[in-house]
């Protein structure tokens, strides 16, 4: 009876080591590490929703409100976003063949920067 009573809780434990390691081995912090690269959508991109986003996180700092301090760039607003990417000063800017912006920050992430790219290919349009 003790060696059964022994080998039961031995087997319990085993389990419940087996549980543990099942669970907490195959845990990520990154969707990319879990599904590989994260594909980046260029066909959907929109103003209102990517570009303010990646411009607020990234540029606003700079160049957002009515007086901007980064060397007279304003982004703010979309009548002066528009003036800027049409004539390719954004899009020279963040890939760093002019200036190399955001200034004293990390190169903008590829994704972010082709859909500045696409949107600015589809006319930069208001939506």
């Amino acid at each position: 009876m003790r060696a059964h009573q022994i080998i039961n809780t031995s087997m319990k434990y085993f389990v419940l080591l087996l549980f543990i390691a099942t669970f907490t081995s195959c845990y990520y912090d990154k969707e990319e590490l879990l599904y590989g690269t994260i594909p980046c959508d260029t066909v959907n991109v929109k103003y209102s929703v990517q570009i303010i986003n990646t411009l607020q996180a990234s540029c606003y700092t700079c160049h957002g409100g009515s007086a901007a301090s980064g060397g007279g760039v304003q982004l703010g607003d979309y009548a002066s976003l528009k003036k800027v990417s049409d004539n390719g000063s954004l899009l020279n800017a963040i890939t760093r063949s002019v200036n190399t912006m955001p200034k004293g920050g990390a190169k903008l992430p590829d994704c972010k920067i082709a859909e500045i790219r696409a949107w600015i290919q589809k006319g930069a349009p208001n939506n």
